[in-house]
């Protein structure tokens, strides 16, 4: 149209506050502009991260993001997945599924990207920490402190992450001559409290504690502080995650410190290369961690 005939029709629009119709905008496009980001707990400092790295790349690109929070409940995630899918969302960033949800997305042509945690024998493009180097930088700052008796708390086996920071905690342990016991349980404050409980009754606490993520550490921090046990003097603790304001936290927690915002922008941007129609094998990006010592994990004396 002409230059004079455009500016009427965007005065007219600015008049009326014309808004468009995305859903009709989406039959004749064949594109909602809609990303969906579908996460395990979105309380997790760890996730809200993940999110805000996710949505600053999507809104550059023009797309709106949706959250989603599953409470690792596969009924809530397979009802999220369908309800994605009949409002033809054009791709999703998933933290966790089962693989048969997952295959749903696969067989609608929704692209995936997988983050924190991979399921196998699902290929799709991922982005992942590296939680294995995390669990061995942990035990041997641990080493390196004296500890010689360290638990692992939190999480459940078949969570990938968990199994990876497990495994790299239990590998380096085990080549000094010291076993690494375990006591599963969910990912989140109530579960911290509830396992430190079950050892101050059992009288089984040990030199230093390893949680599976902030959010366990901060439950077994608060039922240690109600018990009277002092950090880091009768028990050490450290975790897996950088807590937001952890230097103001007495004493300060020993981390592994996780980039969650570039585990969001990565996994945007590999799903907007696959919106735009880039062909390859699925890839796997995995990003380093780093090690924060903290008082929580000083040896006294």
């Amino acid at each position: 149209v002409s230059p004079g005939t455009r500016e009427r029709v965007m005065e007219a629009v600015r008049e009326l506050g014309y808004i468009p119709n995305r859903v009709a905008r989406s039959l004749t496009q064949g594109r909602t502009d809609i990303i969906a980001l579908v996460v395990s707990d979105i309380q997790n400092p760890f996730f809200t991260t993940v999110s805000r790295g996710a949505e600053d790349v999507a809104q550059r690109h023009g797309y709106t993001l949706m959250i989603g929070n599953t409470d690792e409940r596969a009924e809530k995630e397979r009802d999220y997945l369908e309800a994605l899918v009949s409002r033809r969302v054009d791709g999703v960033i998933l933290s966790t599924a089962g693989a048969e949800q997952l295959r749903l997305l696969q067989q609608r042509k929704i692209p995936v990207v997988q983050v924190d945690r991979v399921l196998r024998g699902v290929e799709t493009d991922s982005v992942v920490l590296d939680a294995y180097d995390g669990g061995r930088q942990l035990a041997e700052h641990l080493l390196e402190e004296g500890y010689r008796r360290v638990m692992f708390i939190g999480g459940m086996p078949g969570n990938s992450t968990i199994d990876a920071r497990l495994a790299g905690c239990r590998e380096t342990l085990q080549a000094a001559g010291i076993e690494l016991p375990v006591r599963y349980g969910r990912l989140d404050r109530a579960s911290g409290e509830a396992l430190v409980a079950e050892l101050c009754e059992e009288e089984a606490l040990p030199e230093v504690i390893i949680a599976a993520n902030n959010l366990v550490a901060v439950g077994a921090m608060v039922e240690l502080r109600r018990r009277g046990v002092r950090v880091p003097e009768e028990v050490g603790l450290a975790c897996f995650g950088e807590i937001e304001l952890a230097s103001l936290l007495d004493p300060f927690l020993t981390v592994i410190r996780e980039p969650a915002y570039e585990v969001g922008r990565v996994a945007m941007e590999l799903l907007h290369e696959r919106i735009r129609g880039v062909e390859s094998e699925p890839r796997h990006r995995v990003l380093p961690v780093e090690l924060v010592a903290r008082r929580s994990t000083r040896r006294c004396g």
